[in-house]
């Protein structure tokens, strides 16, 4: 249906629609139009997601991939063989690589569907809504389109949280200062004793705890009074939301003295065995197209 230099074309357009989380609007509708206009029957549900099915029956696969970049936009330009912008590898890329497979693909039995999500560098919204609703047919595969590369097959996703902490002290004059008093010193002390019930490290089995956010203090020559933190939590696949409101619930007992420590929300990560269904098809594709295979 499509040639190389269309599909090319068709990422550089959607690489050139801004669209951090929050803000997929544009290319949910560039997205539904090209499908619509190729002869698919696309809608957009009520969260934003793109949603496309085609066939009919089991089984049921999804071509799952997410809309949203994380913030900052990226000049689009083609130098050679790579495609430069915000999203080329994150998750644009697979994007466009799966809705172009879902127009192209046959069908001899089954239903394929699309499901291009929002929110997924954020809250999940558009995944989790899709999980709850009845408005999708429920896959037995889902194949999650993600920068891998294109040789390699995954099968655990680390989960994730935002933890939010506010401090409020009494502050005081730089030139006697109170160490107990300084909202950003106790900030810190807290992302350590964190990261120490959590045993976070750096390995992929480890939880990883990153601060991404910090606001503190009124004036140069004050102690802090007041500071927010907010710190980035990553799940490995065999613990689980639990264990960090476990670790958040220890830290309360410890430091609720001095504020509120808050977890936005929390996805839950995932495994899924070796064997399965969905990862072998992928893994045999990969030995049909390239003619190896790394898992």
């Amino acid at each position: 249906m499509f040639t190389d230099e269309a599909r090319l074309k068709l990422l550089m357009e959607a690489l050139s629609i801004y669209s951090p989380t929050g803000e997929e609007h544009g290319l949910t509708e560039f997205l539904r139009e090209l499908l619509v206009m190729n002869g698919f029957d696309a809608r957009v549900d009520n969260v934003g997601n793109v949603i496309a099915v085609r066939g009919g029956g089991e089984p049921v696969l999804w071509l799952h991939a997410h809309m949203d970049t994380i913030p900052g936009f990226i000049e689009v330009k083609r130098e050679g063989n790579k495609i430069i912008g915000r999203g080329a590898s994150d998750d644009k890329g697979p994007l466009m690589a799966m809705a172009i497979a879902f127009m192209e693909s046959e069908l001899p039995r089954g239903t394929l569907v699309l499901t291009a999500v929002v929110h997924e560098e954020g809250d999940s919204l558009g995944t989790a809504n899709l999980i709850r609703g009845d408005h999708v047919p429920k896959p037995h595969g889902v194949i999650v389109g993600e920068p891998t590369g294109v040789n390699k097959v995954v099968n655990k996703y680390r989960g994730g949280t935002k933890v939010e902490v506010t401090i409020k002290t009494r502050g005081g004059h730089a030139s006697n200062p109170d160490l107990s008093s300084n909202s950003i010193l106790i900030a810190m002390e807290m992302y350590n004793r964190l990261r120490e019930y959590l045993r976070a490290g750096v390995n992929y089995e480890d939880f990883l705890v990153t601060p991404t956010i910090m606001n503190c203090g009124e004036a140069e020559n004050m102690i802090p009074s007041n500071c927010r933190l907010v710190l980035d939590v990553r799940i490995p696949p065999g613990k689980s939301c639990n264990d960090v409101r476990d670790a958040i619930i220890k830290l309360g007992n410890e430091f609720g003295g001095y504020g509120n420590i808050n977890i936005k929300w929390c996805t839950e990560p995932v495994e899924v065995p070796v064997d399965n269904p969905a990862m072998r098809a992928v893994s045999r594709a990969i030995i049909k197209v390239l003619g190896e295979n790394r898992c």
